[in-house]
């Protein structure tokens, strides 16, 4: 199968349980997002809109504790994922990110989110027009974060995991 067929195929069929975690993250964000518009709306005057506040993030909090739910039940099915098997995932950033996750751990993507942000600040000078800013550390920052978790990290990461595997007789 060529690299472009794999990807087709990894677009066209998501694990369940990366579909749950979308699904109950969108909730949570939708909570954060109806929240920032309804202090925005207060602080403008319109108390009013304190009741529908109300309503809507109990609506999206119920709907992402339901989400969450299935995302755990469908984790315990699951089980924990062998390592063994990461290479053979069709996803090329899903087995990248299984790797680097599995042998740095969570720490790297933060790393990544962090040193990202700085280097936006840095490169950037901020006395540029304000759309153009927006645009430059939007672009800087998920261009930097690309590269230094799926490549950077990666890079570090895997030979790591060939050693390990050579250790577990692979």
């Amino acid at each position: 199968m060529t690299k472009l067929k794999q990807l087709k195929e990894a677009m066209r069929n998501p694990p369940p349980e990366r579909l749950a975690k979308i699904e109950y993250k969108s909730h949570f964000m939708q909570m954060l997002g109806v929240s920032i518009v309804s202090v925005i709306l207060i602080v403008k005057g319109f108390w009013y809109i304190i009741f529908a506040f109300i309503f809507s993030l109990g609506i999206s909090y119920s709907g992402g504790m339901t989400a969450y739910k299935k995302y755990q039940n469908i984790m315990v099915l699951l089980g924990k994922e062998n390592p063994l098997e990461f290479e053979k995932d069709i996803s090329p950033s899903r087995r990248r990110s299984k790797i680097v996750n599995h042998v740095i751990g969570p720490s790297a993507k933060w790393a990544s989110v962090i040193c990202s942000v700085i280097i936006a600040i840095m490169i950037i000078p901020p006395t540029i027009n304000r759309f153009l800013l927006i645009l430059a550390y939007f672009l800087t920052i998920m261009i930097s974060y690309t590269l230094l978790y799926f490549f950077f990290f990666y890079w570090v990461a895997y030979p790591f995991y060939k050693k390990e595997m050579k250790i577990r007789g692979i």
